[in-house]
């Protein structure tokens, strides 16, 4: 290799002694010292128009669908105040620790979760693909929910507009209701001697000819998601798909439009958008919870909120829950933080946005709990039956819950908009993140496609709606549950571990710290809480879990229970083990392209950032392995002249 010489000016110029210019902004790893034409790494990649822009992409990122639809239906399933301790009890462990370590070395590096590893530990590259790759995942179904929004809001605007009741409060009357187990809600205020046999949790062997169901949760299932044959009680399942539910198929092509329309041109638009959709939601939230608490008998589902069963506390099962929507709710562990933080200013006080942005999203899933419980107390008292027995836990608690609420309230049409424009802005702040998270690492990985950006763009919406068409068949709400259990939960986990572990273990925290001085000034405020979460709770409290979670865990498909097949498992664990096995794959191939001639050398090699400079970072401080306090390298047959202290660092 042919000796180079790189000079460092006070502009923080790098030039080759072959006469390569990197400027800052551009990436030293695609201009390297060799000569290649390898340029416009950081160069032309866009920034946020203001500091605003940011914090209210991030609260729109974690402030969504977890927060108000996952949150409450997994705390009705989990024994409600038994999930929310151990939910507060990680949040602190891991999820805010973590929530602004993503953030900071984003901000840091200036990359995308997959280019970011270069500059903090090469092999671990397949960390940044495994978030790709959950991201994307969670991204396609998420968009179904947003769909079964869209049907509910429609269906709601076109009753009102005709003059009529919102569709499920007298759907018993409709043609495709059962009308053998079907009652009104608000027909059983008004008849309190009316016999009411409660939803239980019944499975794909049992049938609602075995009890009475509300007309909500018939109008959800039977027409919203059409589970079950016309007026029958046969039912549809993953083994069954059916036929397409053309409306919603309808409304889920309208969603990706506005999705498309969302990301057309990356943070210039998606920065715009979450003016919107970061605030509108906190506005119909805190009405929806002046309206709950102030129900008769709401205080009886607040209370099973907030007071565990400590029997549940003993259950791993509750605490790898917990441990999954503190991920989903945060977007921690997902890539999408270090992609936004990516997009900041390399002085932007991170440290603030983070504590703002985590507390905001824990306190939006405490006030969404505590509205869906008061409502959930409420027609537990109306019904005289137990908060447990009042719906069907699952995915679909938040849509039948609250619009069988609404329809014994004052102007339940309006209430029921409000309800779901708040959904959907929910959903489309989430949806923007997770897919923008593959859009930015497609457009930093071939610089060439920003040009191109509506056509990606397009092509990325088109390729999801495709893969998106089999949740919108009759049977598909069971493939929609496989997806919602294996593709954001045991893998993310395990990546939350890998992450944690690389950056505060290989990278070296003391080295994070130092990358926080740069950008902060000081790190004095970072506490005992700050530096034992980063190297200890986070790591242990997560490999903890995920071993127990592991040995634990129980597959969706239990014969003699259900009438899941297998096979469902198998895809639940093929989209698991495709994020997963990103991390020995890349690793692996990280350590075959690695430099030297033993094991032990590339191992070595494989380890230390393979930069240069950080362009964004004006410090050049090297130890005795040649490498800098931020994390810049300085490899083999390589000089450094640092204008700033006359000095010439090199390698021989």
């Amino acid at each position: 290799m042919t000796k180079q010489t790189i000079i460092i000016t006070r502009e923080a110029t790098i030039a080759t002694s072959n006469g390569t210019v990197v400027t800052p902004g551009e990436d030293p790893v695609r201009a390297p010292v060799d000569g290649s034409d390898r340029t416009n790494g950081d160069a032309g990649r866009a920034q946020w128009g203001n500091k605003v822009e940011f914090l209210l992409s991030c609260i729109s990122l974690s402030v969504g669908l977890g927060n108000v639809w996952r949150f409450p239906y997994l705390a009705y399933a989990n024994g409600g105040g038994a999930f929310l301790l151990p939910y507060i009890v990680v949040l602190f462990l891991v999820g805010k620790p973590m929530y602004f370590m993503e953030i900071a070395a984003g901000q840091y590096h200036a990359k995308s979760p997959v280019p970011i590893w270069k500059r903090i530990a090469p092999i671990a590259k397949g960390i940044g693909m495994a978030q790709i790759v959950i991201s994307f995942c969670v991204a396609v179904y998420y968009a179904v929910i947003m769909s079964w929004v869209m049907y509910y809001f429609w269906a709601t605007l076109v009753a009102a507009c005709q003059g009529k009741a919102v569709p499920w409060e007298n759907f018993c009357e409709n043609d495709w209701a059962y009308n053998k187990t079907c009652f009104s809600t608000s027909t059983y205020v008004e008849r309190p001697n009316y016999t009411f046999v409660p939803v239980v949790n019944f499975d794909n062997n049992e049938t609602e000819s075995e009890r009475k169901v509300s007309s909500a949760q018939q109008y959800y299932d039977r027409f919203v998601m059409m589970k079950y044959e016309k007026a029958s009680p046969n039912i549809f399942t993953i083994t069954n798909l059916g036929d397409v539910n053309l409306l919603m198929l309808a409304s889920l092509a309208g969603c990706w439009l506005v999705i498309y329309v969302s990301l057309v041109k990356g943070v210039q638009s998606s920065g715009k958008v979450v003016y919107v959709t970061s605030t509108m939601p906190f506005i119909v939230l805190f009405i929806l919870l002046i309206r709950g608490v102030t129900l008769d008998n709401a205080t009886q589902g607040i209370l099973y909120f907030i007071v565990p069963k400590f029997e549940k506390l003993l259950d791993i099962q509750t605490w790898r829950a917990a441990a999954e929507q503190m991920f989903f709710s945060l977007g921690v562990a997902f890539g999408t933080l270090t992609m936004l933080g990516s997009y900041n200013k390399f002085n932007n006080n991170c440290y603030r946005d983070g504590l703002i942005v985590s507390v905001l999203d824990s306190a939006t899933s405490v006030i969404s709990g505590l509205a869906m419980f008061s409502i959930l107390g409420y027609l537990a008292g109306q019904m005289d039956v137990g908060i447990e027995n009042v719906v069907d836990s699952g995915p679909g608690l938040a849509f039948v819950t609250f619009p069988d609420a609404v329809t014994t309230m004052p102007v339940p049409a309006l209430w029921s908009l409000l309800f779901f424009i708040m959904l959907f802005t929910l959903g489309l702040g989430s949806e923007i993140a997770l897919l923008e998270n593959s859009l930015t690492y497609l457009c930093d990985r071939f610089p060439q496609l920003r040009a191109k950006r509506p056509l990606v763009t397009l092509a990325a919406v088109v390729l999801c709606f495709l893969i998106d068409i089999p949740f919108v068949t009759q049977g598909g709400y069971e493939l929609f549950e496989v997806f919602d259990k294996y593709a954001g939960g045991l893998a993310v986990l395990i990546v939350a571990a890998a992450e944690v572990l690389c950056i505060m273990w290989v990278y070296g925290l003391k080295r994070f710290l130092n990358d926080l001085q740069e950008m902060l000034g000081k790190t004095g405020n970072l506490g005992w809480y700050w530096r034992t979460a980063w190297l200890i709770l986070a790591p242990v409290t997560l490999l903890f879990i995920t071993i127990v979670s592991i040995t634990s865990f129980e597959l969706m498909s239990q014969p003699g229970v259900n009438n899941i097949p297998p096979w469902a498992d198998g895809i639940g664990w093929s989209l698991t083990a495709l994020a997963v096995v990103q991390l020995p794959l890349w690793a692996a191939i990280v350590l075959y392209k690695a430099p030297g001639n033993t094991f032990g050398e590339k191992f070595h090699q494989s380890l230390w950032p393979d930069t240069i400079v950080n362009p964004r970072s004006s410090k050049m401080e090297m130890n005795q392995n040649g490498i800098s306090t931020n994390g810049n390298y300085l490899g083999p047959d390589q000089k450094i002249l640092s204008s700033y202290d006359n000095q010439a660092f090199h390698r021989d």
